[in-house]
């Protein structure tokens, strides 16, 4: 595959997104949970609005030290206007702890995590799928003494809007979830965009098998998402895992390879990285 198809495939690849907004707009109930619709009023409060607005951009803008404490006003926020054990507030503290290890305060992350735990086990259970994301980031906070995030750019899309004949076909369905994924990113749900996003892996999993230059973007796209909504242990997994894959399918030059093998380097916090000249 040449490098411009592979750019073409990691900018984006889906069907028109136009089509799928119209979708979440007749029939929202259809792809929308509770959550979103909560969100949704939220954003009908200006306080609450402005809130979630400014907490969000000093992160994705990188300076979290500023963005502690609106997380911390948002969580009570939302703990008072929805109960302090409602799901989508147990994944606000999930993203401040990120931002208190993204702010450089490793140690409480290390403690937000572990007061997560407990509530979140006794309020969604020892089997519901955030638990083991909370899991292993408190072990991962644990054993980290210091770390500096990478200075990359957040992500505004979760894919870009260049088009790839290889998605054209995908089904329908796929398409609204992949949106879904957008939606709740954009408007600060990472854990509830992860969730969807999800969905969409599986199913191209399941359409193309491993090996396709897609579904290897797709891992990529996901490994991007658990880092920066704050899954850093996930993340550096999904990296790994990708990384081997990438060399198995492509060899150890291939600009994907290479391009994981950085994002890999960069999440550890470790200095320098590979080189990426002439991607």
């Amino acid at each position: 595959m040449n490098v411009k198809r592979w750019i073409a495939i990691g900018l984006g690849v889906l069907a028109d997104s136009r089509e799928v907004g119209r979708l979440l707009k007749q029939h929202p109930e259809r792809v929308r949970a509770g959550r979103d619709w909560l969100l949704v009023e939220e954003e009908q409060d200006n306080d609450s609005r402005e809130l979630r607005h400014l907490a969000l951009w000093r992160r994705r803008t990188w300076n979290a030290a500023d963005a502690v404490e609106p997380y911390e006003r948002l969580v009570a926020v939302r703990a008072r206007a929805w109960g302090a054990d409602h799901p989508l507030v147990l994944d606000t503290r999930l993203g401040l702890a990120a931002v208190r290890a993204e702010a450089g305060n490793v140690a409480g992350a290390g403690t937000t995590y572990e007061h997560l735990l407990s509530d979140m086990v006794r309020v969604l259970g020892e089997d519901h799928p955030r638990i083991p994301w909370v899991r292993r980031n408190l072990a991962h906070w644990r054993r980290t003494k210091h770390w500096v995030p990478p200075p990359l750019p957040r992500m505004n899309d979760l894919e870009g809007r260049a088009r790839e004949d290889a998605l054209r076909d995908e089904p329908h369905d796929t398409a609204v979830m992949r949106h879904l994924a957008q939606v709740r990113w954009r408007q600060g749900d990472e854990a509830g965009a992860v969730e969807a996003y999800e969905h969409v892996l599986t199913e191209r999993l399941r359409a193309w098998g491993p090996d396709h230059d897609v579904v290897l973007v797709t891992r990529l796209t996901m490994a991007d998402m658990r880092a920066e909504a704050g899954d850093v242990a996930g993340a550096l997994e999904a990296y790994e895992n990708l990384l081997a894959d990438m060399v198995r399918v492509h060899g150890p030059e291939h600009r994907g390879t290479r391009w994981t093998r950085h994002k890999l380097t960069q999440w550890r916090g470790l200095s320098g990285g590979s080189s990426l000249h002439g991607r």
